[in-house]
Order: C-alpha cells, then structure tokens, then sequence
C-alpha cells in the first residue's frame, strides 16, 4: 500500500527492487487537495493532522501545487492556546457537513484500516475472491515484513505499512492518547452514513484527478 508516506519511502528506497509492487494511488491529503482546486483553482489547501511525514510527502515537486500547508494537531492545538479559543464556547453550526466520509475512509487512520477497506471493497464486487493480508506497523516491523516478502513468503499478498505503532493517530504530531484516538476512530467509524468506499459520493470524480 501507499498512504503512509513514510512507511512508502522506507520500502522504496530499502528495497528498490519492489519499489514496482508498491501502489500508484495517491494519499487521502493529495487526492483531496486536487479535487478542491479542480473546482476551484483559487482554493489554499492545508492538510492538518497527527502524521509529521505529511509536511514532506506535500513538499514533493508533483504535490507541492495542491497541497499548501501542512500542520500537526500539536501545531494547531498551539495556535488555538495562544488565541485563547474555548472550544465549548463555540456553537455547533447546522451547516457543518462531517458525514461525507464513509466507514472504510474514516478507519484508514488505524493499523489495518487500509487493507481492510481494500479487501472490503473487493468482496463488494467479488464476494468469492480470497484476498491473503499481511500488515506491520512501525518501521522496524515494516522493514522485517519486507524481507519476508523479498524471500518469497508473502507472493499474492497485499502489504500495509504503517510507519507509526498504532497507525496514523500515533503519528508524531498526536495530542491524544493512542489507544483513546484509536477508540474514538473505530466509533466515528461505525457512525458513518455509508459504510462502503464505494458507496462514496466522490468516487465519480477520481477521474478528475488521477494521473
């Protein structure tokens, strides 16, 4: 898989000779900041999350025009303290629209979330296909199932790497918990209108943006 972009440049440069294996698809920060400047051109993306490796997957020559800013939960969560904003003073505004995603988006943040929402979709369109799964987390776990890959033991295999212990929400930039984030996704998950990734509303528009 590719959406980690630090656990994709482990496994490229590591091991080049399976560079080829390893998916074309873009990451959710990328696909998302092309289809907003495809409806508008004039839009400035900034992508916040807990993942650091985000500030240098958007300072890559083929991303840096659709990507503008990066910022951790730390960083914002700064920016906010020193503002002194008090967030349970805010009122929830109606037009808020946070149920777009579908289950299998929202669980991406998790270890294991990738694959799973592959093999997902996959038995949604082939309910009889066998879809083998191996997946690691953390760059040395990563490291040793590429090697076990090198030597053959996972061919027909799909791999995911997660360069964080935990998944994205350990990402250096967190400001909550693992365990608790990882609890809190799997529930934002469950709540999701549409549980397929192919049940999307946006999955008409890829074509606007795949290269």
């Amino acid at each position: 898989t590719s959406c980690c972009p630090a656990w994709s440049m482990m496994a490229k440069t590591a091991f080049p000779s399976l560079a080829k294996n390893i998916s074309m698809t873009m990451t959710p920060m990328v696909f998302t900041a092309r289809m907003m400047k495809t409806a508008d051109p004039e839009a400035r993306m900034c992508f916040i999350g807990p993942c650091a490796a985000k500030k240098l997957e958007a300072s890559r020559e083929h991303i840096r025009s659709d990507v503008d800013f990066v910022l951790t939960f730390e960083e914002l969560q700064g920016m906010f303290e020193a503002k002194e904003i008090d967030f349970n003073a805010l009122p929830d505004d109606p037009n808020d629209n946070f149920d777009d995603a579908s289950g299998d988006g929202r669980g991406f943040a998790v270890s294991g979330g990738v694959a799973q929402a592959v093999v997902n979709a996959i038995h949604k369109l082939d309910p009889d296909r066998e879809v083998k799964v191996a997946s690691a987390q953390g760059l040395a776990d990563c490291r040793k199932m590429m090697m076990m890959a090198k030597a053959g033991k996972y061919n027909g295999y799909l791999l995911e790497g997660m360069a964080c212990p935990g998944g994205c929400v350990a990402g250096a930039g967190t400001i909550t918990p693992v365990l608790n984030a990882t609890s809190n996704v799997r529930t934002y998950k469950t709540r999701a209108v549409k549980q397929s990734a192919l049940e999307s509303e946006f999955t008409d528009r890829l074509s606007e943006v795949e290269e």
